[in-house]
């Protein structure tokens, strides 16, 4: 049986020892299950018939998303904030208040092995996007593969940045595949599932779907940026940081950090 699973209400069906403190070993299943998403996900891409599928449908979102500027002048004014880079620190700071109240929702004693499952999310949120930049753009770029946003694409799209002249508005890009806004709060959001189950992920749900809109109404990226791109990159990141001995590890350390005393595994398995 599997040590660790976060979804739903997790101490009802497991140990709390063994959620604070995990072997470190591979959950083979779950780990595996990720790759073969990831792997369907890049396949229905690829594949000619369903990557015509997929075009129709990024092309029919944009359009429709993009098609809501205009004539609204206050629409474009509100997007276009969206769309400035200044704007991500309110996406930052929303991310770290739900990490507040997640972690104080619970009593004291608690309240440390919450504060390690925050700490987790933002090491491997941190290492997602490294990783995507430094590996997964660099790798794009050596086998020539660009793909342009919408409105590089579309001379009839609403432009934010020739809307609102005033703003520097991010609404293009040369490379959007995949999204970087996207995988950092998607990933955050996983992980909010992951550690709180649906309770919590429902609740941080909205809020994931609201801060990804401004790059995909402002045309700055495609759904599929978000979708198959974004989506893969944090199945492969999850996989490893969750279901992999890196967890127990991780875990174990962190759990250190920030109790007096934690159990050892010896004595959580016991």
């Amino acid at each position: 049986m599997d040590t660790f699973s976060c979804n739903g209400n997790y101490a009802d069906e497991y140990n709390t020892a063994l959620m604070q403190i995990s072997k470190p070993q591979f959950y083979w299943k779950r780990f595996l299950t990720c790759h073969a998403v990831i792997l369907l996900l890049l396949a229905s891409w690829f594949f000619p018939a369903t990557r015509l599928l997929w075009d129709k449908i990024d092309q029919a979102t944009f359009h429709w998303l993009n098609s809501l500027l205009k004539g609204n002048w206050l629409t474009q004014i509100f997007w276009a904030l969206a769309n400035v880079k200044r704007c991500d620190l309110f996406g930052a700071i929303f991310m770290a208040s739900f990490f507040y109240m997640y972690v104080t929702d619970v009593e004291k004693d608690e309240r440390r092995t919450r504060l390690a499952h925050c700490l987790f999310a933002c090491i491997w949120g941190e290492l997602g996007i490294l990783f995507m930049k430094e590996v997964i753009y660099g790798w794009l770029q050596g086998i020539d593969f660009i793909r342009e946003s919408p409105t590089m694409l579309y001379t009839n799209a609403v432009m934010l940045s020739e809307s609102i002249p005033w703003l520097k508005v991010k609404d293009f890009a040369r490379a959007s595949f995949p999204s970087d806004h996207a995988e950092i709060v998607l990933q955050w959001n996983v992980m909010i599932f992951f550690f709180g189950g649906k309770r919590y992920g429902l609740l941080a749900l909205p809020w994931s779907i609201f801060f990804i809109l401004p790059r995909l109404i402002g045309g700055g990226h495609w759904l599929s940026d978000a979708v198959v791109g974004s989506l893969s990159l944090i199945l492969f990141i999850f996989a490893w940081a969750c279901y992999s001995p890196l967890y127990g590890y991780m875990m174990n350390w962190l759990h250190r950090m920030t109790r007096k005393k934690a159990p050892s595994v010896t004595e959580a398995t016991a």
